[in-house]
């Protein structure tokens, strides 16, 4: 047997404050925006959302105690702020007082009073993260620096060099190339493959005759051949730092260039130098460059209050997002969000290696170039170091579920994903003896 349809009706209240519903009338619909053009018989009609929905609700009072009963009411509606209304119709709706309440009282109807009121939908409150797109301006300046390397760079080669000299600067250029070859051995196989092909091509790319085009291009794709999406944030930031940290070493260091020289041991050193610049500012660019490839992190901060909450998400503009958040299958494929330490040393590793290349450069636009991709970098680190949570080490004092954990070092058993999802750990039920990485407070 069916049943009634006033047997699923819901028992009205508004704060917990029981009443009675007489009648109710609710408005849905959308928000559009006609827009209408001179001569053009077709309107277009923009969507705008969800209109927000409301409801007036005619209420009633009924009983010896209805004077108490309406005073708990007109408390619950005085009180500031979104409650709860359980609709007879609608079920459970979080809504907000809409303008003036009516209560009516009649000498013809004892023991009663009407209430009149309307209310409108409490939404959720949410702040998106305001500010400019910190990884595009970084990948214009990047791109802004290739194209400044590769007009600094055109006439590097080994024209107008004896031949004794330019055996020399091929040395020099296979032993920097050897050095990039051993520095990334275990980092990043691709640039790896790509600098020992590019050992056997440099006689070839080098000799007599051929542009300083050529040589910029070869170099470049052996940076470019070890890029990689989808990848875990460390490893990224490993490159990173690998990247910057290899123009500082003493491999490609600027050699001197005295005057108590031979001509020819001068233009020997100055050529060499020339090639050993190539590669310190390619290197810089690809650092820089794969910064903005970086994975954004998981979770905003939040304040220690609102831990274990229901935590609004917010679309954030930044082009990362398209390769970091690439879906797998596989859980051991997924991106690692990347963490406070990586960034700050990815930060200073990279304005290290751009002010020493700065100090060693002649040419003026190349120095601006840099000093641009500098800035930039700068700002889109500190952009994503606002959004990541510091860490430190912690270890256990035994072997403890995360639960437990969580509610010793941070009184909240609900952050247990704050340590398990930074660790590697077979089981949150038993953290081993070891330190961990957790955040900060």
């Amino acid at each position: 047997m069916m049943s009634h349809w006033k047997d699923k009706l819901r028992p009205a209240s508004f704060r917990g404050v029981p009443f009675q519903v007489e009648d109710d009338e609710g408005t849905f619909g959308r928000r559009v925006q006609v827009h209408e053009y001179p001569n053009r018989d077709q309107p277009y009609t923009e969507d705008l959302g969800r209109a927000t929905r409301r409801f007036s609700i005619s209420a009633y009072l009924v009983g010896n105690d209805f004077f108490e009963a309406r005073d708990r009411l007109i408390v619950a509606i005085d009180t500031p702020g979104p409650g709860t209304l359980v609709h007879p119709y609608y079920g459970e709706i979080a809504v907000c007082i809409d303008g003036e309440v009516r209560v009516i009282h009649s000498g013809r109807d004892g023991r009663m009073c009407r209430v009149n009121f309307s209310v409108v939908e409490a939404g959720e409150l949410s702040f998106p993260t305001a500010g400019i797109a910190t990884s595009q301006t970084l990948i214009s300046s990047c791109s802004a620096l290739n194209d400044r390397i590769g007009e600094a760079f055109a006439n590097v080669g080994l024209k107008d060099l004896p031949d004794f000299a330019q055996d020399g600067v091929l040395a020099r250029t296979k032993s920097m190339i050897n050095n990039v070859t051993k520095a990334f051995d275990t980092i990043d196989s691709g640039i790896t493959a790509a600098s020992r092909l590019l050992h056997g091509d440099i006689s070839v790319i080098l000799k007599p005759g051929s542009s300083g085009k050529s040589l910029v291009e070869a170099i470049q794709r052996m940076w470019r051949a070890g890029r990689r999406t989808g990848q875990d944030a460390l490893m990224l930031a490993q490159q990173i730092k690998t990247l910057a940290g290899v123009t500082l070493g003493n491999d490609l260091a600027p050699r001197g260039v005295w005057k108590s020289d031979r001509p020819s041991v001068q233009a020997e050193r100055r050529h060499s130098n020339r090639i050993a610049a190539l590669l310190r500012t390619t290197a810089i660019h690809e650092a820089t460059w794969r910064l903005t490839q970086l994975p954004p992190p998981r979770t905003a901060l939040l304040p220690v209050n609102q831990r274990g909450k229901r935590q609004i998400h917010v679309n954030i503009s930044h082009p990362a997002l398209h390769a970091a958040l690439h879906k797998t299958d596989n859980p051991m494929e997924r991106v690692a969000a990347v963490t406070w330490d990586a960034l700050v040393t990815v930060r200073e590793t990279l304005n290290q290696s751009i002010e020493h290349e700065q100090a060693s450069t002649l040419d003026d636009a190349l120095f601006l170039a840099l000093q641009q991709v500098k800035t930039d970098a700068n700002r889109d680190i500190a952009t994503r170091l606002a959004q990541v949570e510091k860490t430190v080490t912690r270890t256990p004092e035994a072997v403890l579920p995360a639960l437990v954990l969580a509610a010793k070092w941070y009184d909240n058993a609900a952050r247990e994903t704050d340590i398990t999802s930074r660790n590697a750990v077979n089981h949150p039920g038993f953290m081993p003896v070891k330190p961990l990485r957790v955040p900060a407070r």
